[in-house]
């Protein structure tokens, strides 16, 4: 009796170790089929530490920065230092004479005629502009980084979908043969469906190609591999959008902004032109024959310059500047209302896209219902080749619409954020 229990009781234990085991294995085929699936927040994080344009861009814009830090160096002394020796030797005897010397000098710029302030101000606006395209640069790259993982995701439903197709044409094609073999249809007929069938593996081939395609374009934007893309469900229609708003917060509109303010101050700067400058400075010197015996010498100069006539340049560059900042003014309107209609023209494109999708799905629908009932009606000859076949036909069809329209709405969702510098996130 106590044998027997033991041996219930080491079965009971066989089984939960191969139950465990077996569950191991689950999960580690999970994980292995799961590996390279990648989510849409993954694939932003990849892109972010990654990609190379985001790298540029950013290295754009620190230069930029450095470039602002060092306008200020006009406004700072100069200072530097000499040293010097040497020795001389002249007449038939080939006397010679020795010399050193060394000393600091230093010049402070006390009024360069404005050129100085402006030109800080227009490298502010520079570092401004460059923050700004770097922004952009980042939405643009996401909005191409959404496309591609649209596209890899609908790639793969396009080939579910184009086997479930292949299947259903070649099905109907065994059928017909059957029917053309007891002659109950005819040659045309016949053909037709092995034409369809055709068509439907071409389909396929063509979907498996266009899923490589995107696997490499999205691999290359996050500079990683990218086997499956999972997380492209279905687009979004926001609330009510303000789109003034999105306007001024847009980082293209802010470059427009920017550069038109780089125009303005080009157009300031050219008073310096007109006005004197003022300089102070001074050095302290020791020189002799040798380190030892050394004389001081110093000077403090104040230094003033003032061009009266240039040969009427000045007044010929603050013109151009002038002009140049007009034109730079009219640019600027036209870009930001090309953009405000660009920003609310991508919210209506979303949501003229996400409703042809929303109909699509309701055509497949009824296209499917329609399928069948046909089906039915010409299996027990209630309906003709021809009328079976365009229901048949208008199936397929609906399918094939349904993914395109899905496709398109998810284009839509990424290009309405990208309209005023935004991403899915």
């Amino acid at each position: 009796m106590v044998r027997k229990v033991q041996w219930v009781l080491a079965g009971r234990e066989a089984a939960t170790s191969l139950r465990i085991v077996l569950l191991v294995l689950i999960i580690a085929i999970q994980l292995v089929c799961s590996a390279g699936a990648l989510t849409w927040p993954e694939a932003l994080r990849q892109a972010a530490k990654n990609n190379y344009e985001i790298k540029s861009a950013a290295k754009q814009t620190e230069a930029a920065q450095w470039s602002y830090y060092k306008s200020y160096s006009s406004f700072l002394p100069q200072l530097s230092a000499t040293a010097a020796t040497g020795q001389t030797t002249s007449g038939t005897l080939a006397a010679t004479a020795n010399s050193v010397s060394y000393g600091l000098s230093v010049s402070q710029s006390l009024f360069t005629g404005l050129a100085n302030y402006y030109s800080n101000l227009s490298a502010k606006a520079d570092y401004d502009y460059y923050q700004a395209a770097q922004q952009k640069a980042v939405a643009d790259l996401y909005y191409q980084l959404r496309q591609a993982f649209v596209d890899l995701s609908i790639a793969d439903e396009n080939i579910l979908v184009y086997k479930q197709i292949l299947e259903r044409r070649q099905n109907n094609s065994d059928f017909i043969e059957l029917r053309y073999e007891t002659g109950r249809e005819d040659k045309g007929s016949l053909l037709r469906t092995k034409a369809d069938a055709a068509d439907a593996a071409y389909n396929l081939a063509a979907a498996e190609r266009a899923r490589s395609l995107a696997k490499l374009k999205l691999s290359q934007l996050i500079s990683a591999e990218a086997d499956k893309a999972e997380g492209a469900v279905s687009a979004n229609i926001p609330g009510a959008a303000d789109y003034e708003q999105l306007l001024l917060t847009a980082p293209a509109y802010k470059m427009s902004l920017k550069q038109l303010e780089k125009y303005e101050l080009s157009y300031k700067q050219t008073v310096s032109e007109f006005l004197p400058s003022v300089s102070l400075s001074g050095s302290y010197r020791k020189s002799g024959t040798d380190w030892s015996s050394t004389s001081d010498s110093n000077s403090v100069s104040l230094n003033f310059s003032y061009s009266f006539f240039p040969g009427g340049a000045n007044i010929a560059d603050r013109v151009i500047a002038g002009v140049q900042y007009d034109k730079a003014w009219q640019d600027f309107q036209n870009d930001k209302d090309g953009l405000r209609y660009s920003i609310e023209s991508a919210y209506r494109d979303l949501k003229d896209a996400v409703e042809a999708e929303a109909i699509a799905q309701q055509s497949l629908a009824a296209s499917a219902m329609r399928a069948e009932i046909a089906r039915t009606k010409y299996l027990n000859g209630l309906m003709t080749y021809d009328s079976w076949d365009i229901i048949e036909n208008e199936y397929i069809s609906a399918q094939r619409t349904l993914l395109t329209r899905k496709k398109a709405a998810l284009y839509a969702e990424a290009a309405w954020h990208n309209s005023y510098g935004g991403y899915i996130k």
